[in-house]
């Protein structure tokens, strides 16, 4: 029985998978077998029991009965499961839902076709995802682009108040006047080359890196300029403690460095009480630079230490008096990776958040 039962799956399973044109046939022929056997009994009969015209009509009607069953069965068999399969995935597809999964098997027409529609499903959801990072990294650097346009606004705001509390006092002489405008343009055009280089970019990954020649002394200039502005705009008292060795030659890319630091000093100034330190660290030629911002605030919550440094985190604060989506440090994270270095928050033993960044040199 085994053989047979073995023998008899072997004949089903080479019936279902034969194309339409083969098993069409297959079930004609077969109808027709039947046909003739049950027309040839039936007529016998009808002659031994001598029953006149039934033998006559049997054939045809046996025929037409033959047609309607094999219809049916060849529908129920072939064509019923498939079409239901193909017409639930093209609404699925059409409801924009390719959380599914398409499987006939069969290897006919209708198991090509099914096929097909699985790897067309496939392909449509690898591109809806890749159309979901694309949207995700637009959004991510539309909002890195509002976030670190804050910043140097906030600086030129800085100028601003500087020049319109001491002009027209008469104390500011005609060469300090001189070297704030000059800056003020510095940080206009740095403006200007950061809209320019975010229009041709699609994400934060994309962000070029432009080390050049440069000395530690210049950047810490540059740094100070940046404090010096923030210190004009409020409240918040910033200090600053530079390195030593600060000649030295580097081969740095000062606009991501300083773009860095404003973000930190940015979150630093909406948390800080009333003083924020800065300190940096340098390590010797072809070492690294680390920038260590600590602010007097209410400090890192445990959860926020966990998320701090991933994108659209969603904090709120009583000491910032608004709700804020924590893009700013995802972005400096991900720009001292770009240029060696690493980015790590944590709370001060004084109390506080301690934002420390560091950018390889080598």
């Amino acid at each position: 029985m085994d053989w047979l039962d073995e023998k008899l799956d072997k004949l089903l399973c080479y019936i279902k998978n034969l194309s339409f044109r083969r098993a069409m046939f297959a079930y004609v022929f077969i109808l027709a077998v039947i046909t003739a056997v049950l027309t040839y009994v039936t007529q016998a009969f009808c002659r031994y029991q001598k029953i006149p015209f039934a033998g006559e009509w049997c054939g045809y009607v046996y025929a037409f009965a033959g047609i309607v069953l094999t219809i049916f069965i060849f529908y129920r068999k072939r064509l019923k499961r498939p079409l239901s399969l193909l017409n639930k995935s093209v609404n699925n597809i059409r409801e924009n839902n390719l959380d599914f999964h398409i499987s006939y098997d069969s290897r006919d027409e209708f198991g090509e076709l099914c096929d097909s529609v699985e790897a067309m499903r496939l392909e449509l959801e690898k591109n809806k995802e890749e159309m979901w990072r694309l949207i995700e990294r637009q959004k991510e650097l539309n909002a890195a682009f509002a976030h670190d346009l804050r910043t140097p606004l906030t600086v030129l705001k800085g100028y601003t108040d500087f020049l319109a509390r001491y002009i027209p006092e008469g104390k500011l002489s005609e060469d300090k006047l001189q070297e704030i405008l000059k800056l003020m343009a510095e940080h206009l055009r740095r403006l200007e080359d950061y809209s320019y280089t975010m229009k041709g970019i699609r994400s934060i990954e994309d962000v070029p890196l432009s080390p050049r020649r440069t000395t530690l002394e210049a950047l810490e200039n540059r740094i100070k300029e940046v404090i010096f502005a923030l210190n004009q705009t409020g409240g918040i008292q910033i200090e600053y403690q530079g390195a030593a060795r600060i000649t030295d030659v580097i081969e740095a890319d000062d606009s991501i460095i300083m773009e860095v630091l404003e973000n930190i000093l940015s979150n630093a100034i909406r948390y800080a009480r009333s003083r924020i330190e800065v300190q940096m660290d340098y390590e010797g030629p072809d070492g690294e630079a680390v920038f260590m911002v600590r602010d007097d605030g209410p400090g890192f919550s445990q959860e926020q230490l966990a998320w701090a440094v991933k994108p659209y985190h969603k904090e709120y604060s009583a000491e910032a008096e608004e709700e804020h989506f924590g893009i700013g440090l995802h972005i400096c994270r991900e720009l001292c990776f770009k240029h060696g270095g690493t980015l790590s928050v944590a709370n001060s033993i004084q109390g506080g958040a301690v934002v420390t960044a560091s950018f390889c040199f080598r």
